[in-house]
């Protein structure tokens, strides 16, 4: 295993150590949906394709709920073992854990209960309302592994082991392309195996990284006590994360109902793939503000500032430079891309179809250049527990401006309003990241009176 001193090593050598695994685990990741999008709208066409794209909000839901304890537990559990008590990170950890598989069943099951009051509300016409029951029937009863595994992920992650992570994640995702593949074109289940592959997957992979902790193979491991106090400690840390994929879902079911308002079954198709293809973006630019997590919080937690200042200055490059340059590679081969999610007759029955979900995601993907800064600012501030700053960044980039600006550039503008919003919000979050940077250098953590007070905190050390 290769060795790394979170005190000492070069910031480069500690991102690649942490970012490359975790890119490779994010991209592993983001073929769960991607390859659901591609195999339902091969095999099924665009109806079952607009099906799933009306579930979708519920997967930030999910997700929302495990970044509530995952991040925050993370950050406090990296604080703590940058302070050598090791002993109060196994608490975290075991408390965390505890509490979310208890509380994940009981949420999948009033979820399941409630199935068709949520198929209306995520906005389902009737055409759509049948696939649409039947894909979610299948994820709320498997929720509680589409919880467990990322929570697993990114204990596993701080605990110094990004490799185990990334192995996890690849093999849950290999397993669910193979599953994929089998239910759809083999055993012909339609959309309920689809469904049923992806949690499969994610249960595959949490098995690979519950042993871990099990076995006691590293620092984190599963101990007899519980604690309530952590619990909240974390939810509180992890608030600004888990409210960006709740926002996630507000926007993508405004964007659903929107579109479907204008467009019918046709333009949410279109959303559909826009999503299925830019999950790919999203996880890379995720893995980048990952790569950094960890690092930022334990020199945090050394008291080590100035060197934390260091870390999000290089965050902050690294992301441009990666935003741009993945731009450059969807516009090259976005055609291509696009007809991975087509039936090979799409030309006959639709031939506007392709043009038309080019263009859209020409003009959409221009906000994930931004938003790669914009994630990056909000994960480094919950990492080193400036809450306040994270949440004011995550809303303005996930929420606020979106929310905003969607219902009126779509009344005037029509599906071009739509496609538009997104980079316009992401370019106006931008401008709210550089005030908060200003106020943490005037008052925050980039203060002098910060750096001082790190400097007096390792001397006592």
């Amino acid at each position: 295993m290769f060795n790394i001193d979170l005190r000492n090593d070069s910031i480069k050598k500690l991102f690649f150590y942490y970012f490359i695994p975790s890119l490779c685990a994010m991209i592993a990741l983001s073929t769960y949906s991607t390859v659901d999008g591609i195999f339902v709208g091969k095999k099924l066409g665009e109806d079952a394709l607009a099906a799933i794209s009306i579930c979708w909000p519920v997967f930030p839901v999910l997700i929302a709920y495990e970044l509530l304890f995952s991040l925050g537990a993370a950050s406090i559990i990296s604080y703590f073992l940058g302070r050598n008590e090791v002993h109060r990170a196994r608490l975290i950890f075991s408390s965390v854990f505890y509490f979310v598989v208890i509380s994940t069943l009981i949420v999948g099951g009033i979820l399941y209960i409630f199935i068709d009051e949520i198929a209306l509300i995520l906005g389902s016409s009737d055409v759509l309302k049948p696939l649409v029951i039947e894909y979610l029937e299948i994820i709320f009863i498997g929720s509680v592994f589409m919880v467990l595994h990322p929570l697993s992920d990114v204990f596993a992650i701080n605990d110094k082991q990004p490799i185990l992570a990334m192995v996890a994640m690849i093999v849950g995702s290999l397993a669910n392309i193979i599953l994929n593949y089998l239910f759809l074109f083999i055993f012909e289940t339609g959309i309920y195996g689809s469904a049923l592959a992806t949690i499969m997957g994610h249960g595959i992979g949490f098995l690979v990284l519950l042993q871990h902790f099990l076995f006691k193979r590293g620092k984190l491991y599963f101990v007899r006590r519980f604690s309530l106090s952590a619990v909240i400690s974390s939810a509180k840390s992890g608030i600004p994360q888990s409210v960006s994929e709740l926002s996630a879902a507000i926007v993508m079911l405004m964007f659903n109902t929107t579109i479907m308002g204008i467009a019918g079954e046709r333009g949410v198709s279109i959303y559909g793939i826009i999503m299925y293809s830019g999950i790919i973006f999203f996880t890379v630019l995720l893995a980048i503000a990952q790569g950094i997590q960890p690092i930022a919080s334990f020199s945090y937690g050394a008291g080590s500032l100035k060197r934390v200042k260091n870390i999000f200055l290089f965050g902050i490059g690294v992301s441009i430079g990666v935003g741009i340059f993945i731009y450059l590679i969807f516009y090259a081969f976005d055609e291509h891309l696009v007809r991975l999610f087509l039936k090979d007759d799409v030309a006959n029955r639709d031939p506007y179809l392709l043009s038309d979900t080019v263009k859209a995601m020409n003009v959409y993907y221009l906000g994930y250049i931004l938003l790669g800064i914009n994630v990056v600012c909000a994960i480094f501030f919950q990492s080193v527990q400036r809450t306040g700053s994270s949440f004011i960044i995550t809303i303005s980039y996930t929420l606020v401006f979106l929310v905003v600006l969607l219902p009126v550039l779509s009344r005037r503008y029509q599906m071009e309003g739509v496609w538009v919003t997104y980079p316009i919000s992401q370019f106006l979050a931008f401008l709210v990241v550089g005030i908060v940077i200003l106020y943490e250098k005037k008052s925050g953590i980039f203060s002098q009176n910060f750096m001082r007070e790190g400097l007096l905190w390792r001397k006592k050390k």
